[in-house]
């Protein structure tokens, strides 16, 4: 693997980790900065120059072989598609979405598209749930662009304050974090899992990989029934999330004794990390699943507390959680004990702080004192221990390599 390209990510992350301070840190203090355009710069580097990249970095090294890999292509488009990150970057907190910025968000789709074909022309996975998992995350990228490009049209013919406008973005994000995000992160998992000795049984990955594919699709009517306040949109959604809870039921039931007999033979950071990021993917399902119920549904989509805590909790919990675990496979010395328990320190403790407002204000009863300069304090762990990740990949040379 390539470890300028992990590190390159690792500085994305800490640089959307700080935006993502300064941003908790407007509500203590007055800062002279447009509120709106520097969270879609946290937004975009965090997705795009974050996990994007570094899901690049592992589909590469995981499943392309070594005498491919090495194709200048690959190192080149890697670059090529930082640079649109930089550009992104500089260009969304002075104009929002602008001709610049959307110059540059234009071309890394266009880099994404040339990363899909080239991933699946040279990929060669011999385990098919494996296979199909890397080829619908490939397929769910290219699915989720159809809203950008829709977004487009939308604004174009001014219609930013309707709902069309909010089912665009969301059709982009919900294909992009349970679609790309998501089964390229299990995929990965999976690969790590085979390199353990652990191999799914075809036949229940066969019925969670239909379910899940349902879910996906029948989930997304939970944008449509806010925008058109229609029922049967909400039937939709239950039989999506339905669907995908029988799912990853038939999957944990089937095989987890023998997952558990292999995770209790890894060192304690693995363990860690493997109890991190399940029991993430595990509440991210509770609270998926709790959308069954009208009331929750509709606060879902109207208190802000949750909806950050949940998209925190995919991106930081589920993908990031996983990315540590693998990555601490394939480069060792990557991971550091320290940074990554602050890492999850700083993410259960803001994670908990946010439902348990959105509870409170829910329920009308007060708020959290102090909660704004809490979730700044809190918040402080999450960029400092991507800091010491970074330093400890210095100090072991890897940035060097």
């Amino acid at each position: 693997m390539r470890k300028s390209w992990v590190n390159t990510a690792l500085i994305n992350f800490l640089i959307a980790a700080s935006l993502g301070l300064l941003l908790r840190g407007a509500f203590v203090w007055h800062f002279d900065f447009d509120y709106k355009n520097l969270l879609h710069t946290h937004s975009h580097v965090a997705t795009l120059g974050w996990v994007y990249l570094i899901l690049y970095a592992l589909l590469v090294d995981c499943f392309i072989p070594e005498s491919r890999k090495r194709k200048p292509i690959y190192n080149r488009l890697f670059w090529f598609t930082q640079i649109t990150v930089v550009g992104m970057l500089f260009s969304f907190p002075f104009q929002g979405y602008g001709a610049v910025s959307i110059t540059f968000s234009s071309l890394h789709i266009f880099a994404s598209y040339s990363f899909a074909r080239l991933l699946w022309r040279d990929m060669e996975i011999k385990n098919p749930p494996i296979q199909q998992l890397v080829k619908s995350a490939l397929m769910t990228m290219v699915i989720s662009t159809i809203g950008i490009w829709a977004m487009g049209a939308v604004i174009g013919k001014g219609m930013q304050a309707t709902p069309w406008y909010h089912i665009v973005v969301q059709f982009y994000l919900h294909f992009q974090f349970n679609g790309w995000f998501l089964m390229a992160i299990f995929g990965l998992f999976l690969f790590l899992l085979s390199q353990w000795g652990v191999q799914l049984k075809a036949k229940t990955f066969k019925h969670f990989f239909l379910l899940y594919w349902v879910g996906l699709i029948a989930t997304f009517a939970h944008v449509l029934a806010w925008a058109f306040k229609a029922d049967y949109y909400n039937w939709i959604n239950g039989i999506g999330v339905l669907a995908q809870l029988l799912g990853f039921i038939l999957l944990f039931q089937s095989n987890w004794k023998e997952v558990r007999s292999v995770v209790l033979t890894k060192s304690r950071l693995n363990k860690i990390l493997i109890i991190f990021g399940v029991s993430s993917l595990l509440f991210k399902i509770v609270l998926q699943t709790l959308l069954l119920i009208p009331e929750v549904a509709t606060v879902s989509t109207e208190l802000r507390n949750f909806m950050i805590g949940y998209i925190h909790l995919t991106m930081l919990g589920v993908v990031s959680g996983f990315i540590f675990l693998i990555l601490r496979q394939r480069i060792r010395k990557l991971i550091s004990g320290i940074g990554i328990q602050i890492f999850i320190l700083g993410f259960v403790f803001s994670e908990t702080i946010l439902f348990f407002q959105g509870v409170l204000i829910w329920m009308k009863w007060g708020s959290i004192p102090n909660y704004y300069l809490l979730m700044f304090v809190v918040s402080i762990l999450l960029p400092l221990s991507l800091i010491l990740l970074l330093s400890n990949n210095w100090r072991k040379g890897i940035g060097r390599v």
